[in-house]
C-alpha cells in the first residue's frame, strides 16, 4: 500500500511550487530589463528612465531574489527564513507599487505588477503557516 502524505508534506510541496513560480516570476522581469526594458516599458507603458543602466542593473537584483527564493526548494526546510523574508519583501513591494500608482500617478500597470508580488506573499504565507503548523514566524519570535 502506498505512503499516506501528510498536510505538512503537500504545504511543504505547494509551498516549493509556489516559491518556484515567483522565481521564474522574478526571472522573467530580470530577463525583460536586462535585454528588452524598451519592449518591456511599452509593454507595461510606463516610462523608461532616462538612465537605462539602472534599469538593467534591477534585473541583476531579480536574478539574486530568484536564487534567493530557489535555496528553499532546493534544501526544503534548511531554508525557510528565506520564504519569511519572501514574503515580506513581496509584502513591501506590493505597498509600494500600489503606493506609487494610487498617490504618486505612476503608470496603472504597477497596481497590476504591486499584485503579483502581493499574491505570491499571501500564497507563501498561506503554505509556509499550513507547513509549519500555524505560525510561521514561531521559529523567530522566541
Amino acid at each position: 500500500m502506498g505512503e499516506a502524505v501528510t498536510v505538512n508534506e503537500t504545504a511543504h510541496r505547494r509551498l516549493r511550487i509556489t516559491l518556484t513560480m515567483g522565481s521564474l516570476y522574478d526571472l522573467a522581469f530580470a530577463f525583460i530589463n536586462l535585454a528588452a526594458p524598451r519592449w518591456g516599458a511599452e509593454f507595461f507603458e510606463i516610462p523608461m528612465p532616462a538612465e537605462q543602466a539602472y534599469l538593467r542593473f534591477t534585473g541583476i537584483f531579480l536574478i539574486m531574489a530568484a536564487l534567493f527564493y530557489m535555496l528553499p526548494v532546493i534544501h526544503p526546510g534548511r531554508y525557510l527564513g528565506n520564504v519569511v523574508v519572501a514574503i515580506i519583501g513581496r509584502t513591501l513591494g506590493a505597498l509600494f507599487l500600489f503606493a506609487a500608482a494610487l498617490f504618486f500617478a505612476y503608470p496603472p500597470a504597477f497596481i497590476l505588477l504591486g499584485a503579483g508580488d502581493l499574491g505570491f506573499a499571501v500564497l507563501h504565507f498561506y503554505y509556509l503557516a499550513r507547513a509549519e503548523g500555524g505560525s510561521p514566524l514561531r521559529h523567530y519570535l522566541g
